[in-house]
């Protein structure tokens, strides 16, 4: 299978060649490489030989070169995010796609929420497992179960993104709290930044891990319960902004965009009132636990 698919490209273009040649000897175009030109018989059009050449090579080979270069420039202002803000030095983006991975948003990794069981079986976790064609799932039972807070890394999914992050936010009750989804979105994103290349990532909603009856509920409180999860993946996220620039968030319930957009709108409301705290002083608490460990 791979030897074959490697084949096709150059299978292609010997194909374009012939058909080209076969093209100008159906039209009766005659002519050598070095003088002559080509002429159609019962015309007065010649063509120089170097023009088909140059011609092909611009259209047949840079073309499609240059259209997927400045189609990949251009991507960020054809299909934006539905929602972007930037506080306390951190880029957000709010990404809506139903059940499908928004490509376009080109993150490098994917984090998603499970327990220390680390089954991806539900909600977020469960979309990741399905487009890692279960990759992910055979790998995290190997080092399963992991305390709550930790994390762990795997493949990614073919063409979407390069590692999917298993983020322990539940305990062995499957309950979290916003100091829990810190500190296993944090190591995460730890574990992730020793991998290379890795400069943006995606957290799915997670307003459906968090439900307790997601069939039972009513949509008041399932709205009330998106609003919540907003508001904890938002400080959460923001509480790493030491770690990387740029967050991205997909909405992949339609439902839950306007949650999103109003906890955004509620963060930048309150930077501009002069909020949003700096960050914790971790640096100074890194040199004193490494003073300890050096002097006692």
């Amino acid at each position: 299978m791979t030897a074959t698919h490697c084949k096709r490209p150059a299978i292609r273009w010997i194909a374009l060649l012939l058909a080209l040649l076969t093209l100008l000897g159906l039209t009766g175009c005659r002519g050598s490489l070095y003088g002559d030109q080509l002429t159609i018989p019962g015309t007065t059009i010649g063509v120089d030989p170097l023009l088909l050449v140059v011609g092909f090579l611009v259209f047949g080979l840079l073309g499609p070169i240059v259209t997927v270069v400045i189609l990949a420039l251009l991507l960020p202002y054809i299909f934006p995010p539905a929602f972007r803000i930037r506080v306390g030095g951190m880029t957000i983006e709010l990404w809506e796609s139903r059940r499908r991975y928004p490509l376009v948003s080109r993150a490098d990794a994917l984090i998603v929420p499970v327990a220390p069981d680390l089954k991806m079986v539900f909600g977020a976790a469960k979309l990741a497992r399905d487009r890692g064609a279960n990759r992910v799932q055979y790998a995290a039972n190997k080092v399963a179960p992991l305390p709550p807070g930790e994390a762990f890394i795997g493949e990614g999914a073919r063409y979407l993104y390069r590692f999917t992050a298993l983020a322990v936010i539940f305990d062995e009750q499957k309950r979290t709290t916003p100091e829990l989804m810190r500190r296993a979105l944090r190591r995460a994103i730890e574990l992730l930044l020793r991998e290379e290349h890795v400069g943006s990532i995606m957290v799915p909603d997670m307003t459906e891990n968090l439900l307790a009856q997601p069939s039972w509920i009513t949509d008041d409180l399932r709205l009330q319960t998106a609003h919540q999860t907003a508001r904890m993946m938002l400080e959460a996220l923001l509480s790493c902004r030491d770690l990387i620039p740029v967050a991205k968030i997909w909405v992949w319930d339609p439902a839950n965009t306007q949650a999103f957009i109003d906890e955004m709108e509620r963060l930048e409301e309150i930077e501009a009132s002069g909020g949003i705290a700096p960050l914790p002083d971790r640096e100074v608490e890194k040199e004193a636990q490494e003073r300890t460990a050096v002097y006692g």
